[in-house]
């Protein structure tokens, strides 16, 4: 019988005896994941450039493929994949009008760890405060709706009111509470959180109003809940990894609290120099501009996978990674850590690596202490 089939047929029976979402940390062995969608391949069909059109189209095209690649590794390891149900698009360049806000074109649901942080049996749904972003999680509802009558908690953040237009910039940040699920990493009884910056949405993916309200929703839930910052912004999983217990991977020491010097503490060094192309093209995060100016640029280079420390532990000795770092590798196999390389050949075009493609919702095992 094909390997992927029997994996199926074994997936049906893990429904049956796989709780709704229990979820404590990073490296525990992963049962069930959401992964995420790229947009259909024929979504820019609109467009008036028949360039555009075909490169837009390639891409969406490619990283469907990779993504449904990767879904079939996970399966035939015994994992349960939940994908997107519904993909929100418009067509034109037209704005959603609704009575407080305007909506450019909506977000793409490929990277569910942004807006969703599974911990305990509980689902936090996190609003992240693009106007591009506000439907996103409408990608996730059914799954949501699922998993909520089969007893996991639903708990979702206040959407923060976009007032007057597109942008980040119409309320204070003191007034609106905003958050990134990417900004947290779980560790058992601990939570580690990267910085929020309140006059500054954008640099901290977050406010500190954002951040009080996860953790004060947190900790109502799961009583002793530990929270450790991270010394930088945005994204934690881009920052740091927890591979396993006592050992973990980043680009930059002196980001780990101080409670975690102790753990093995694999550095790695950033040996890929991104174009410069792309160091612009990442501050102006807007599809039409990459359609229109910037998107010629990223064929021809973004077809590599370059390694990046937003990895997914499927437990503690196996990790899948995009590139590779023979480096990295040789000091996780020295752990007992096996890497997995899977190709993302769009990675720069989505900027976000596997872990940021995936939420998982059930990893085995309990709520430990893993740090004193």
């Amino acid at each position: 019988m094909d390997k992927y089939i029997y994996a199926k047929q074994k997936e049906v029976i893990l429904k049956m005896t796989t709780p709704a979402v229990n979820a404590w940390t990073e490296f525990q062995p992963l049962k069930k994941v959401i992964l995420g969608a790229p947009f259909p391949p024929e979504t820019f069909d609109w467009h008036k450039d028949e360039e555009t059109r075909n490169v837009m189209r390639t891409i969406f095209k490619e990283t469907e493929e990779d993504i449904n690649e990767l879904e079939k590794i996970l399966v035939a390891r015994g994992i349960e994949v939940l994908r997107p149900t519904n993909i929100f698009t418009i067509t034109g360049e037209e704005q959603i009008q609704l009575p407080w806000m305007s909506c450019g074109f909506p977000n793409h649901p490929l990277m569910p760890r942004d807006t969703l942080m599974p911990y305990g049996n509980s689902v936090f749904e996190c609003f992240t405060g693009g106007d591009n972003r506000y439907f996103e999680n409408l990608a996730y509802y059914d799954h949501m709706v699922e998993l909520y009558k089969q007893g996991a908690d639903w708990i979702s953040m206040p959407g923060a009111m976009v007032r007057g237009g597109i942008g980040y910039d119409t309320y204070s940040a003191e007034q609106k509470v905003l958050f990134h699920a990417a900004n947290m990493i779980k560790c058992g009884d601990t939570i580690l959180f990267s910085q929020a910056w309140e006059e500054d949405n954008k640099k901290g993916k977050g406010t500190l109003l954002g951040k009080e309200w996860m953790k004060r929703e947190i900790t109502q839930r799961y009583p002793g809940t530990r929270f450790l910052d991270i010394s930088t912004g945005g994204h934690a999983d881009g920052k740091i990894a927890l591979l396993k217990p006592g050992v973990l991977m980043t680009w930059n020491a002196s980001w780990v609290p101080e409670e975690m010097k102790d753990w093995t503490i694999i550095e790695v060094e950033d040996d890929h120099e991104m174009p410069q192309d792309f160091v612009e093209t990442r501050k102006r995060r807007y599809y039409k501009e990459y359609v229109e100016k910037w998107l010629s640029h990223w064929v021809g280079y973004a077809d590599e996978s370059v390694f990046d420390v937003n990895v997914l532990s499927l437990d503690e000795k196996t990790v899948i990674c995009t590139g590779r770092n023979d480096a990295a590798f040789a000091e996780m196999e020295a752990n007992g850590i096996e890497p997995i390389v899977w190709r993302f050949r769009h990675q720069y075009f989505w900027d976000g690596g596997i872990h940021c493609l995936t939420s998982d919702l059930v990893r085995e095992g309990d709520r430990e202490n893993y740090i004193d």
